[in-house]
């Protein structure tokens, strides 16, 4: 709940959202922090680093993989509105996938719970990414934890109280990167345009699974964030925008 102003007090910062944002320091987390810092917020940024990042008003150290320091993560979650979760991990080693993904969110969302959060925000993969790759023996792990986060999500947290954003590949920045595989702005702005127009999408939506994914439509990092930011604040219908169109709509409405 949002704390309310007294008639004593009526400063702005008294009815600010709070929100914790974990995996602050990330490529998709230090977005979202400064969104919801846009938005009005008050974001603590919560990594391994602990890192500060631009827009959030505290930065703190916790370790996800560290099962020793529960306490320390539900005392970081406690007072806040909603947490976000940027936590994932993605490779080649199904083991570290799977924890990275699944395990680390897990204990946030149930840290969350017990801090007595009223609303949880996810970041996990769009559906036609594990219909199709699913299929293969690839990135097993990272399906695999998705799903344990999402699972763990639906039994903690009713409907309209949680909200998941399932991009595909999400681009942005200033660096091309190999690990995880990341294309700049300006080159994915190029992809989004010419894979985001009619003529292809029409055949996309026609097209076998692994056709319709090398032909899906990429998504701005600074979109992922302002659907998180619309989910949070309840301004976009339903509990999970899944791909590029929803999560731009959703996006608009933050």
């Amino acid at each position: 709940m949002i704390p309310r102003a007294s008639a004593e007090n009526d400063d702005a910062t008294s009815t600010k959202k709070r929100v914790v944002v974990l995996g602050g320091s990330g490529f998709v987390g230090s977005r979202v922090v400064k969104r919801f810092a846009d938005a009005g917020a008050s974001v603590t940024s919560v990594s391994k680093s602990g890192k500060s990042i631009d827009g959030a008003e505290s930065a703190l150290s916790v370790n996800l993989a560290d099962q020793a320091e529960e306490d320390a993560l539900v005392d970081a979650l406690r007072g806040a509105d909603v947490a976000v979760s940027c936590v994932g991990v993605i490779g080649t080693d199904d083991a570290k996938m799977r924890e990275g993904n699944g395990t680390f969110n897990v204990r946030a969302i149930e840290a969350a719970k017990k801090a007595g959060v009223g609303r949880f925000v996810y970041v996990s993969v769009a559906s036609v990414v594990p219909n199709v790759v699913g299929k293969t023996p690839l990135m097993k792990g990272y399906f695999e934890g998705k799903t344990m986060a999402e699972e763990c999500l639906a039994k903690n947290y009713q409907q309209g109280d949680y909200f998941i954003v399932k991009p595909s590949f999400i681009y942005g920045g200033e660096e091309f990167s190999l690990t995880p595989p990341r294309v700049t702005k300006t080159y994915g702005d190029l992809l989004s345009k010419v894979l985001g127009s009619g003529p292809v999408k029409a055949i996309a939506a026609k097209a076998p699974g692994p056709i319709a994914l090398t032909l899906a439509e990429p998504v701005s990092v600074d979109d992922v964030a302002g659907a998180c930011v619309a989910g949070a604040m309840g301004t976009v219908a339903g509990s999970v925008v899944d791909g590029t169109d929803e999560i731009k709509e959703a996006a608009s409405k933050a």
